[in-house]
């Protein structure tokens, strides 16, 4: 068995604020073991080491980006392992070459700076304030001290400093955008003729010896997954729930002890006066606009209606012909300041002038209804749930650290977790690392699967597969990656060597028809084959969707046309149809077409871009100096 050592893992200021608000347990509820004693570091930076077990979290982090980002739409084929894995090296080894020169150029983060980020994060707010009792408790429950805490906070705002100091200071000039809007605002006028492979594949002729020369140059297609069958056993906050069989007095007590849980937030109705000043905006310009808020003010507070001074002046069209109505405003709608702002007026007050980050607003509290606490009878269902989840929450944390000791402490089986905690061992049958089903759904779960460790014969560390939900498995049968049968794939191979022979039929094709172009006949000519297609899609930009993805990459690299002659290029769709794309025209983007608001978002975005190519830049010569040593790739 491998050497483990299990320690808690902490990261920098980013995730320490992501995960106050989310709570996940893999990073404050359970200690974390971690390879490390005899095993050989995956990277070193400036003399700290980056283990293999480093880059499996944050694989595991981005993946959940990547599922979240995708959605509906995800599917574990859309990106490499590896690839995603070396990803998550390399940001690892960013990270640390940061923090390394954080601390050698002496970047210091302010208590005021540090104490305004705690006091904002909304799992330390209770009533719209901070509250000192849930900070202290919540820290506590995830096993942190409030020192841990803020020295994330603190090297957070470090490493803050340091990347802000290189990208929001980056210039850029108007030729920049203006080169920018043209070629990201160029048309290219494009018509293509096309051989559909689906009109020849049926002829092509498929001898044995066609099949056997395909099947054995490319076994790595007619392969079946390395698979296994697991137990495990789950820590399951839902599980817990269910246990909790509450009486009717503890409901009572419940309910009254929490009835700021019960209660039906009153709300607020706003308007407000725009002066549109947004960030980026030079001081010169959003002096005039602070001047303009602050003379309508006074007209209000002399007793000009704020409706009208709103349709006057407000530059939130989406307001101002309401007399400024934002309808009822609830938390987290607008910008903190503007809330806190709206929270102290009182029904029919008018604020001061208060900047954001869109501008200046002049805020009035257009209607006002108090909180009220609901009945226990109308609420009854929802004070038995709140209570279930609080005491299962309690009752989790308190065995998770158990649920993980034991696992680790009898590498052999699961029993023990059994016995001691009651748990059940489950099955799943034909884990593969690409098919998400079940409890191996959780990449986390698939990865641990095809451990070295787990693989060995071990149980695996206590995965967090979902918020206070944890596994440990173990693998009942293991097998490898193994060549199907020619007789169990042959129609696939013989599909695939009709496909082969068709595209490079097609190919021959295209190439004769690009001759005849070359030679000077039109693109109308070749059409009179019955087995050529033009298609005329007319001027497109470089994000038309109703285009072939190939067709509209081939098109926008093609060459300029010259002397009124179109450019041609052969290519190939997706699909296996052949086509020749003739580029006509093209035309750039208009630069006078370029309003302020446009030069003003191109301008962030450029800088933010150059920004980001002079970090990388600075990055690389930090890991000169920071004597930055690879290994192996991450496994």
């Amino acid at each position: 068995m491998l050497d483990k050592l299990r320690t808690h893992v902490k990261g920098w200021l980013g995730m320490a604020v992501l995960i106050m608000i989310s709570i996940p347990f893999a990073l404050f509820g359970l200690q974390n073991y971690t390879s490390g004693g005899s095993e050989a570091p995956v990277a070193e930076v400036a003399g700290y080491k980056i283990y293999q077990a480093d880059v499996n979290n944050a694989y595991q982090r981005r993946m959940a980006q990547l599922k979240k980002q995708y959605a509906d739409q995800y599917s574990p084929d859309m990106f490499n392992e590896e690839a995603i894995r070396l990803e998550s090296l390399n940001r690892l080894v960013q990270d640390r070459l940061v923090l390394h020169t954080v601390e050698n150029d002496g970047y210091i983060a302010s208590e005021k700076a540090i104490l305004d980020v705690v006091s904002t994060i909304d799992a330390f707010q209770k009533d719209g304030r901070f509250d000192k009792e849930s900070y202290t408790q919540l820290l506590q429950a995830r096993g942190m001290t409030t020192n841990d805490f803020v020295q994330q906070v603190r090297v957070g705002l470090e490493r803050d400093q340091f990347i802000n100091a290189i990208v929001n200071t980056t210039l850029v000039d108007d030729s920049e955008i203006e080169d920018f809007y043209r070629l990201n605002n160029q048309t290219r006028d494009i018509r293509y003729i096309s051989l559909s492979i689906e009109s020849v594949i049926k002829d092509m002729t498929v001898t044995d010896a066609d099949v056997t020369k395909n099947y054995a140059e490319n076994e790595h297609l007619y392969k079946t997954p390395e698979q296994a069958s697991i137990d495990y056993v789950e820590l399951n906050l839902n599980d817990l729930m269910a246990d909790v069989k509450p009486s009717e007095d503890e409901l009572l007590a419940f309910y009254d002890s929490e009835r700021q849980s019960f209660t039906a937030l009153g709300h607020r109705r706003a308007s407000h006066i725009l002066f549109e000043a947004a960030d980026g905006t030079t001081e010169v310009n959003a002096e005039k606009k602070r001047k303009q808020a602050e003379d309508v003010l006074a007209r209000i507070n002399n007793g000009e209606d704020f409706a009208k001074m709103a349709e006057q002046f407000s530059d939130d069209i989406g307001s101002s012909n309401s007399g400024g109505d934002l309808g009822i405003i609830t938390d987290g709608m607008m910008a903190p300041v503007f809330e806190k702002t709206l929270s102290a007026l009182e029904a029919g007050g008018v604020s001061e002038v208060v900047q954001t980050s869109y501008g200046f607003h002049i805020i009035k509290l257009t209607e006002l209804e108090a909180d009220k606490i609901q009945p226990y009878a109308v609420v009854k269902d929802k004070v038995a749930k709140l209570l279930k989840t609080t005491t299962a929450s309690e009752t989790f944390y308190q065995l998770a650290e158990r649920f993980a000791e034991l696992g680790f402490e009898n590498p052999d089986g699961l029993e023990a977790l059994v016995e001691e905690l009651g748990l059940s061992i489950k099955q799943q049958n034909n884990v593969t690392k690409n098919v998400a089903e079940g409890v191996a759904a959780s990449d986390k779960v698939r990865h641990a699967v095809f451990s070295e460790d787990v693989l060995a014969g071990n149980n695996s560390d206590a995965i967090e597969v979902g918020p206070e939900h944890l596994v440990i498995l173990r693998i009942k049968e293991h097998k490898q990656e193994s060549v199907m049968p020619l007789a169990d794939v042959r129609g696939a191979v013989e599909l695939a060597v009709k496909s082969d022979k068709a595209g490079r039929f097609l190919k021959e094709k295209t190439t004769a028809l690009m001759a005849k172009i070359n030679s000077g006949e039109s693109i109308n000519s070749l059409t009179e084959a019955t087995d050529v297609t033009l298609t005329d899609v007319g001027p497109v930009t470089r994000n038309e969707k109703s285009v072939p993805d190939v067709l509209l990459r081939d098109a926008f690299s093609m060459l300029h046309p010259t002397d009124g002659k179109p450019s041609f290029k052969e290519s190939v769709l997706s699909n296996g149809d052949a086509v020749i794309i003739e580029l006509k025209k093209i035309t750039d983007g208009d630069k006078t077409d370029i309003t302020d608001a446009s030069r003003e978002s191109f301008k962030k975005f450029l800088a933010r871009l150059k920004g980001e190519v002079t970090l990388a830049a600075s990055l690389a010569n930090l890991s000169v100096d920071a004597d930055v040593v690879f290994a192996n790739k991450p496994e």
